[in-house]
């Protein structure tokens, strides 16, 4: 197994490994501790079974049904697809419903710890997913900034907040029975990774919506200046995806977001991934995510 950097501003390819055999203890925590480090891996040239994918999966936690029920997989509902190939994504709020600044399942109590897309399909242009460092976002900030957010906690809900101008209306709650399921929750503005305790801004993408404490007007001030800091070129990767492309981000220390894709119309511009989104293992107890 080799681990080199990508060409980008942040994150780390993996080359030499084979995901269909059984992991050893040593490589699983060879990777955990990379993806804590340098929160994405890129593992190349996978051809993975279903089953294959989600005992990988479960290598870095336990597996998350999707708030929406109609998105996930038949037969896998840990799993869901993510493109332009099934009859449901010629619908844009389906098929783009990814296509905004958002931190996979920050509007639960406990929050997701990974994220996993493997690519079976790729499109010749177009389909990349764009990732946003927080951690050296975070880092970067000015000392009077960090004393000022230290202590903030942040409201999360699922298909709430504002979008920036550029990203696409498509709330993907679909009823109010889904909407009920997910009640609004609190989390640290800047969380500290318990696994390192590395500290990150968290989740200023889609789904923040207030500020505990705040007033409106102006929680949605600093939300703003804060997502302008972190979405500066400097802290964006953006992957291009290539056939058995197995890509895993750390849901605590990035944002991420889809570029939207056209409907299907050639196998030029088709379009696959399984998704899997994970609770972490971690030494620490989970419950501390959401103090």
């Amino acid at each position: 197994m080799n681990i080199s950097p990508l060409d980008g501003a942040f994150g780390m390819q993996v080359q030499g490994l084979d995901l269909r055999q059984q992991l050893s203890p040593q490589v699983r925590e060879r990777l955990r501790s990379a993806l804590h480090e340098h929160r994405i891996l890129v593992l190349r040239d996978q051809h993975l079974s279903r089953d294959q994918y989600l005992r990988f999966g479960r290598n870095f936690g336990q597996p998350i049904p999707h708030v929406l029920d109609h998105m996930r997989m038949r037969g896998y509902p840990e799993m869901m697809t993510v493109g332009n190939t099934e009859i449901r994504d010629r619908s844009a709020k389906i098929r783009n419903g990814a296509a905004l600044w958002h931190t996979d399942q920050s509007y639960e109590a406990i929050p997701a710890g990974a994220t996993m897309l493997y690519s079976l399909i790729a499109p010749e242009l177009g389909g990349e997913t764009q990732f946003c460092d927080m951690a050296s976002a975070y880092d970067a900030l000015p000392a009077k900034t960090k004393a000022e957010i230290a202590e903030q906690r942040m409201a999360h809900k699922y298909g709430y907040g504002k979008r920036r101008t550029h990203e696409l209306d498509v709330n993907p709650l679909i009823n109010d029975a889904q909407d009920n399921r997910v009640p609004a929750v609190f989390h640290p503005l800047v969380m500290h990774h318990p696994a390192t305790g590395r500290p990150a801004l968290y989740a200023l993408g889609h789904g923040a919506h207030g500020i505990a404490g705040m007033a409106a007007e102006a929680a949605e001030t600093l939300i703003d200046e804060l997502k302008d800091h972190v979405l500066q070129e400097q802290f964006i990767y953006r992957h291009k995806y290539r056939v058995g492309d197995l890509v895993i981000w750390d849901t605590l220390q990035t944002m991420h977001s889809a570029t939207p894709i056209e409907p299907l119309h050639s196998r030029s511009n088709a379009r696959l991934l399984w998704r899997i989104s994970v609770r972490a293992k971690f030494n620490t107890h989970t419950e501390n995510l959401s103090q």
